[in-house]
């Protein structure tokens, strides 16, 4: 089964719970780190895996999925412990992106974006703890959905860190991700109007190469769609919420996984062991201090998009980076961009608007916490 090396649970037949629903067309993957009955639910390192009891129910998600008709194909791969944003898992196959095969596929659900963008499933979900649906979205030129903090259950999802745990979720078409949104919600989004679509231009400009950044502006310029600009969001924004993001993430993982990390030590991949060697270690006083600083980011973000509005970002730093050509910057900046969205909860939604190169490049809307519609409303208007 080499074509299909990105599953490492295969159900065949398909399962499908129920025959009928609104969904009975719709074949769902999920990531390793997403609960299925009977089956480990892993993070990617096999010694992990090796050592816990399969999960004696689905994750609260699936089960939504699977009562509305869903047919489950299996669970697909990770990245070694769930936090990379590479694509790659040294104890596994080693995959390629899909569209773009040069380029780096993304992480942590790499197996899942895999299967969705070939038609393997239509529908893939993982937790987007360090941007792991988003990132392989946007590589993948996929549509992917975070929702904001609360509004999906997270009951059967392996944690990493509780404070950004999310279920995320990715698709090949914006209408199937907004019904599997409105299924899965566990709480109705805030009603409210769309009142405006703020471009993060500086963002665009600051993070973007030149290839990519002329592709974006072509992109805007033949767009429909009404905005403001707004300029004076910076990469110094980025670095408050990344340094926020680090110090909380690091403290949270030592808790649940340091002493097995400590005791066990897998042999990760390089930039993987250098992410945990950097987040590692916080004190709890730095957690606590830090914990404030999180709490008034978030409220500073208010000054720069209100109530109402969408804010548009770039998913990542540029297209998808070859693994020949990476470097420390692009690294820091794909970061530093997922940061913003966990760090104040907001609801983040990526669009596979752009092609660099023959490489894809998404493009994010975020919206206040509870204003999770107004992404799809947002989006829509893309495509009108």
């Amino acid at each position: 089964m080499a074509e299909d090396n990105f599953l490492i649970n295969v159900y065949k037949p398909e399962r499908q719970d129920f025959p009928s629903g609104v969904l009975a067309r719709q074949r769902l993957v999920v990531s390793d780190n997403v609960g299925i009955q009977d089956m480990v639910t892993g993070i990617g390192i096999p010694a992990w895996a090796d050592g816990h009891e399969p999960a004696k129910n689905d994750a609260h998600v699936v089960s939504t999925l699977m009562h509305s008709g869903c047919r489950l194909i299996g669970k697909a791969q990770v990245d070694d412990f769930g936090t990379s944003i590479s694509g790659l898992n040294p104890f596994l196959a080693n995959l390629k992106n899909p569209v773009s095969p040069e380029a780096r596929l993304g992480g942590s659900s790499s197996g899942a974006a895999i299967a969705v963008a070939k038609g393997k499933a239509t529908i893939g979900i993982g937790n987007d703890c360090c941007g792991g649906v988003l990132i392989p979205a946007s590589y993948c030129g996929l549509y992917g959905y975070r929702p904001s903090q609360g509004m999906v259950d997270l009951r059967g999802i392996t944690p990493f860190s509780p404070s950004f745990d999310a279920v995320g979720f990715m698709t090949r078409h914006l209408p199937t991700l907004e019904q599997v949104a409105e299924k899965c919600w566990t709480k109705p989004p805030r009603a409210g109007r769309l009142k405006n679509i703020v471009n993060a231009s500086s963002l665009f400009h600051e993070l973007l190469s030149i290839e990519a950044l002329l592709e974006w502006e072509e992109k805007l310029s033949k767009s429909k769609i009404f905005r403001n600009d707004m300029p004076n969001l910076s990469k110094l924004t980025l670095t408050q919420a990344h340094n926020i993001h680090s110090v909380i993430l690091g403290r949270e993982i030592d808790l649940q996984y340091g002493q097995w990390l400590d005791v066990h030590k897998p042999k990760f991949s390089e930039e993987t062991e250098e992410h945990l060697k950097q987040i590692r270690g916080k004190s709890f006083k730095d957690f606590v201090e830090t914990k404030k600083k999180r709490e008034f980011f978030s409220d500073s973000l208010q000054g720069f998009f209100g109530s109402g509005e969408v804010l548009m970002i770039p998913t990542s730093p540029g297209q998808a980076p070859t693994e020949m050509f990476m470097d420390e910057t692009f690294l820091i900046n794909q970061r530093r961009l997922y940061a913003i969205a966990e760090v104040a909860g907001l609801a983040q939604l990526t669009l596979p608007l752009l092609m660099v190169d023959g490489t894809p490049m998404g493009v994010s809307l975020l919206a206040h916490p509870g204003e999770d519609r107004l992404v799809f409303e947002a989006a829509a208007r893309w495509y009108q």
